[in-house]
């Protein structure tokens, strides 16, 4: 009988130790036991047994060579070899089998030659994908219950952070070769230029590179894969890059623990040093924003009320865009977002009407126009709702007492879980499951005090608002008077307009209308329609 032998090991560690060659030596014993001829060698090294056979470089190997009748029998360890799923086990064997070969397992008692060992082959691929499956879960519960504890488990640190003898982040002080700098301290610059100066993320990486940090993959050494084969990087900082870390929740002191991953599972937040404050964070994030609002690299037209529409139907942002009108001349427009490609919440392109640029940016315009030179009005209504937003903070305040008791109390609910635990009276998966939803709820309630905090600072700030207010007009009645750039147009708009909206409607004639609502931070909001007419 002429035979072919299939080895595999699934890890490059296991290939280091030379398991395959303990497959090798047992399959050779095996065939001189039994005066098998052995014609082909297959083997896959380090190769997962959850990709299908003809995926593997060996494994195709086994199924040509299967085709092409270069062997009768397929010698295996052990069963597991083929695959590590049941679907991928028999999806193998039944291949081989068309091209008529027989799978025989050397350690195990079943052979595909007769019926009784398929039978017993269906039930040992079900075997090792339960045996799988149960490690892979016992594997879960131990990651996410060393992941709630602080541990890191694997993959790169990130910049800023490196791991103690407790396998937990903890921020890097250590001074960067030859910079009095460490890599905590570079987080901090690139934050503070982001967050109090306004840069882009495109100077700021110039900034570094100038500096010469070395960025993190050049710094440790690493290298990526390009073509199969590591190589090293450019050891340049990018744009890009500098995005990724500014959003990145970790340096707020918030981590996500499995978020990475493809796979449906618990995403598990956790708490972690943090190098910069939350209020620095969200003030990157909304420069970031703004930046992207304001590149007009692409942009053939000015639009003064750009990333300020809102959809009234599908609750998307309007942008600017032209189209010929009479002579062949471009008019602008504004459009919303759903109307060019199937996105947002309605799944369908949205039914919205265009809003012609010039009629609402002269709306808008000669709106705070009128009151930067005749304030008095707004701000007598501004200020009349001083003494009702003062008793609205006492609610608030009274509302974040109740948050921090209820805060308190779900520590209170994850010692009993674990006191349970300890009186042996609930498992480990009831433990798992009951601080997961505490973490949750907690994360919540932990969202409504920064909700509150919010609230309390903005009243606080209530009283010095009037005479900055104040100071701001008089800024802009001069620049007005001296200037008629667009740049001040879209400064002054960007103040005075908290947001625009869009309501599209259809009338009795089945024609769309718009009705456009103006939302200012002086007075309240102002309603027109593409018709002409005012309403309040």
């Amino acid at each position: 009988m002429q035979v072919a032998i299939y080895a595999r090991v699934s890890s490059e560690d296991q290939q280091e130790r030379g398991t395959i060659e303990n497959q090798v030596e047992f399959a050779r014993k095996y065939c001189d036991l039994h005066q098998y001829e052995i014609t082909q060698w297959y083997k896959d090294d380090g190769v997962t047994g959850t990709i299908p056979l003809e995926d593997r470089d060996a494994g195709n190997r086994v199924l040509e060579g299967a085709k092409l009748k270069r062997y009768e029998i397929l010698l295996i360890y052990k069963l597991d070899r083929l695959g590590r799923s049941a679907r991928i086990i028999l999806n193998s064997v039944y291949e081989l089998e068309q091209c008529g070969v027989k799978i025989k397992s050397m350690t195990e008692p079943f052979d595909t030659g007769d019926p009784n060992g398929r039978f017993l082959l269906t039930i040992l691929a079900g075997v090792a994908d339960l045996e799988r499956e149960t490690i892979l879960e016992r594997l879960w519960y131990g990651a996410n219950r060393a992941a709630r504890n602080g541990k890191w488990l694997g993959g790169i640190v990130p910049y800023g952070y490196k791991l103690n003898d407790d396998k937990e982040l903890e921020i890097n002080y250590d001074q960067l070769p030859c910079l009095n700098m460490s890599e905590a301290d570079v987080i901090k610059l690139i934050y503070r230029l982001i967050a109090e100066e306004g840069q882009s993320t495109i100077k700021v990486a110039e900034y570094l590179n100038a500096l010469g940090i070395p960025p993190s993959y050049t710094k440790d050494g690493r290298t990526v894969t390009k073509n199969r084969r590591k190589v090293k990087t450019a050891g340049i900082w990018y744009p890009g890059r500098i995005r990724n870390m500014v959003v990145n929740t970790t340096y707020k002191g918030i981590h996500q623990y499995g978020k990475r991953t493809n796979k449906v599972r618990e995403l598990i937040t956790r708490q972690v040093p943090a190098i910069v404050s939350k209020d620095t964070w969200a003030k990157a994030q909304q420069v970031l924003k703004d930046n992207q609002i304001e590149a007009v690299r692409n942009s053939r037209r000015n639009y003064l009320l750009r990333g300020l529409i809102k959809c009234g139907i599908c609750g998307l942002t309007y942008h600017g865009t032209a189209y010929k009108g009479p002579g062949g001349r471009l008019k602008g427009y504004y459009e919303c977002g759903g109307k060019t490609i199937y996105r947002g919440p309605l799944k369908v392109k949205c039914t919205s009407k265009n809003i012609p640029q010039a009629w609402i940016e002269d709306i808008v315009w000669q709106r705070c126009v009128d009151f930067i030179h005749n304030p008095k009005e707004a701000l007598r209504e501004f200020t009349s709702g001083i003494d009702q937003r003062k008793s609205e903070k006492e609610a608030v305040a009274v509302e974040k007492e109740i948050v921090a008791r209820a805060i308190q109390d779900k520590e209170d609910e994850k010692q009993s879980i674990l006191d349970l635990y300890r009186k042996k009276i609930i498992s480990s998966t009831d433990v798992e499951q009951q601080l997961s939803k505490i973490s949750h709820e907690k994360e919540a309630l932990e969202q409504q005090i920064r909700r509150l905090n919010r609230e309390i600072e903005n009243e606080n700030n209530l009283e010095s608002e009037y005479s900055n207010i104040e100071k701001l007009l008089k800024s802009f009645r001069k620049k007005i008077n001296n200037s008629s750039n667009f740049r001040l147009h879209r400064e002054i708009v960007k103040t005075l307009v908290k947001e625009v909206i869009v309501d599209t409607k259809t009338n009795e004639f089945g024609r769309l209308r718009a009705d456009v609502i103006v939302k200012y931070v002086f007075s309240q909001d102002v309603t027109r329609n593409d018709r002409g007419s005012l309403k309040l």
